[in-house]
């Protein structure tokens, strides 16, 4: 078993992509206007989408998403400023680094990798 798309629903298609495109630097991939999914472009197999539900109301919970990135550090330095941070870029239990951030729908978004040095 493989996994193929992960699909989190946001209130408004349009701030959430201005979060995972412009802040994120996330490339879009397919859109479809039927369901108002946004899908982008991963390394791997796997992928990563948006579907918009106006109604939304987000409870808190332990979910998260962790995406692997080849410069977390890089990638911290660059929106931790711009982003809801949860934790903060440390090193995880595991010997990798870690940081997690909420997306505009409080989703839990953690990515984790080495810093470059």
């Amino acid at each position: 078993m493989e996994l193929q798309v992960v699909t989190i629903s946001v209130r408004s298609l349009e701030r959430s992509r201005r979060f995972y495109e412009e802040i994120l630097e996330f490339e879009p991939e397919i859109f479809y206007e039927a369901t108002r999914w946004q899908s982008y472009r991963l390394d791997g197999r796997g992928g990563f989408g948006i579907a918009e539900t106006p109604d939304l109301e987000r409870t808190e919970n332990a979910d998260i998403i962790n995406f692997s990135v080849d410069d977390v550090g890089g990638l911290w330095h660059r929106v931790r400023h711009h982003v809801d941070v949860e934790e903060e870029l440390a090193m995880a239990p595991w010997g990798t680094y870690k940081f997690v951030i909420r997306d505009p729908d409080g989703f839990r978004l953690g990515f984790v990798g080495e810093p470059r040095g």
